[in-house]
């Protein structure tokens, strides 16, 4: 007879995804801060997206923009998912799949939009790279352990005896006239 108890709790290998939640409202803010933010007052913007001015190309508005919006998401939905996260709600699993093939999916449409601009695929980018591959690499890992994880099932619980009990509730009121 077997009396160890099954895995909960923010430990063994839900630590890293916990501390992958914890830096990435940090990176996605010094991003938009240190990245973004200079080109509206340095005058880059200006002369990516003017046309007729020698860096001009028609895509750099439009993927400057996707990538503004991008990281200002992934910003918000990180600080939302720590939320649910140490609030071991029930419904983090989902969520914490959906951003991690959101990013992987970002990201890529991100690298190869980058590469139709001319100036940007003439230059190696081994930052882009390194970013492509962490998040194929993220998304391989941390998907499947988010779906089958036995810890992830026994942590994240929160939330669900209530939502069930609410629903319950409701379909008794429905069939009372």
């Amino acid at each position: 007879m077997n009396t160890k108890a099954e895995p909960s709790g923010i430990g063994g290998w839900l630590i890293l995804p916990g501390l992958g939640l914890l830096a990435a409202p940090i990176v996605f803010g010094w991003a938009l801060l240190n990245t973004y933010a200079p080109l509206f007052s340095n005058g880059a913007w200006e002369a990516l997206t003017t046309p007729g001015t020698d860096a001009y190309h028609q895509l750099w508005a439009p993927l400057l923009i996707f990538e503004i919006f991008g990281n200002t998401a992934f910003l918000v939905f990180a600080v939302i998912l720590l939320f649910l996260f140490f609030q071991m709600h029930y419904s983090l699993p989902k969520w914490m799949i959906v951003y991690y093939l959101a990013s992987l999916i970002f990201v890529t449409v991100d690298f190869f939009a980058a590469d139709l601009i001319p100036a940007v695929a003439a230059q190696p980018d081994p930052e882009s790279q390194r970013q492509l591959g962490r998040s194929v690499i993220a998304a391989a890992i941390w998907v499947p352990y988010f779906m089958k994880s036995v810890r992830v099932r026994n942590t994240f619980t929160k939330g669900r005896v209530e939502e069930e009990q609410a629903v319950e509730a409701a379909d008794e009121g429905m069939n009372i006239r």
